[in-house]
């Protein structure tokens, strides 16, 4: 069972927003990736963008579907959200955000170096869930 978690209704329309920030934050983390070489210390940089480019795309998501967006702190609890939103959403979409959030904490908070491997690691999860949710957006019912 997915515990309800704490969220604030949200007007349908305003998923849009979520769903251009997540367009670009994606974006930004893809290019700062092209930038970067193994000497620059862009790893943590490139996570924390990836990471809420899925986040702010989790939050379209919930808005279009379930008319409401998660006010957790924790972030980890985003895949809660998306299970509560949606009847049926995808395991595979559900496991790569579950893996992209979890990671967060450490690259945000904790004083942990991330590597460009490891920052690229994050961006292709990013990616992936991001693509479905795009799709997933895409498909969304009337506002």
């Amino acid at each position: 069972m997915v515990t309800r978690g704490r969220r604030k209704e949200t007007d349908r329309h305003q998923a849009a927003k979520y769903r251009n920030v997540g367009s670009a934050l994606l974006q930004s983390a893809r290019d700062l990736e092209d930038l970067a070489t193994d000497e620059t210390r862009y790893g943590n940089a490139i996570s924390v963008i990836a990471i809420h480019a899925a986040i702010a795309y989790n939050d379209a998501i919930t808005i279009a579907y379930g008319g409401f967006k998660s006010t957790e702190g924790e972030h980890v609890r985003a895949p809660d959200a998306l299970l509560a939103a949606l009847k049926n959403p995808s395991p595979e979409a559900v496991d790569l955000l579950r893996a992209v959030v979890k990671k967060k904490d450490a690259v945000s908070y904790q004083g942990v170096y991330s590597t460009m491997g490891e920052a690229s690691a994050i961006l292709r999860k990013a990616e992936s869930f991001c693509a479905w949710a795009e799709e997933a957006y895409q498909r969304r019912p009337p506002a």
